[in-house]
């Protein structure tokens, strides 16, 4: 009998090691745009407004102000292995701005957190990044994840074993939309 569970346990642990990692509810990706060109979006922030699309990335700078956060990040490929989530493979195709409607805690806001955000394309926005104005493409958040990486790649922060610095990542979705 000690077999057969001992099997039947080394059979789940396999399929759910195998199994997408999903970071949002399946209605928040529900009509994602899975064809979405980043560089065409960027060129022309204003042609694609209200698409749903997913997109990763490496914070570059953001505000709070009241229930709202502004986020600049510069994108970033989503992989799944070694670990999923964006990774820096050293080419930059450039930054967008984020708008989320509620909290989201300091550390998980700071310069070279890594994050991936599903919501809707909007207009164009002007931003503040060192001292300078920009305006890039935008979107308004649904949700978002956020790894607390310090600008280090996800893959860094092995899951498991005493010693290990543990990687700090949460999910957040917006109250309003």
């Amino acid at each position: 009998m000690r077999r057969v569970s001992a099997t039947v346990l080394a059979v789940f642990l396999g399929i759910a090691a195998c199994s997408t990692y999903q970071l949002f509810p399946a209605e928040v990706m529900d009509g994602v745009d899975p064809n979405f060109d980043f560089s065409q979006w960027r060129m022309i922030p204003n042609q694609a407004l209200e698409r749903k699309i997913q997109l990763g990335g490496s914070i570059l700078h953001s505000e709070r102000k009241d229930a709202n956060v502004t986020i600049v990040v510069t994108q970033l490929p989503i992989v799944e292995h070694p670990a999923y989530g964006p990774k820096d493979m050293g080419k930059r195709s450039g930054e967008f701005a984020v708008t989320f409607m509620g909290q989201i805690e300091p550390p998980m806001l700071q310069r070279g957190n890594r994050l991936i955000v599903v919501g809707t394309t909007k207009a164009a926005k002007v931003v503040t990044v060192d001292d300078m104005p920009r305006s890039l493409p935008s979107v308004s958040a649904k949700c978002l994840h956020i790894w607390n990486t310090g600008g280090r790649d996800i893959a860094d922060f092995p899951s498991y074993g005493a010693g290990y610095e543990t990687l700090e990542e949460d999910t957040f979705c917006a109250t309003a939309q």
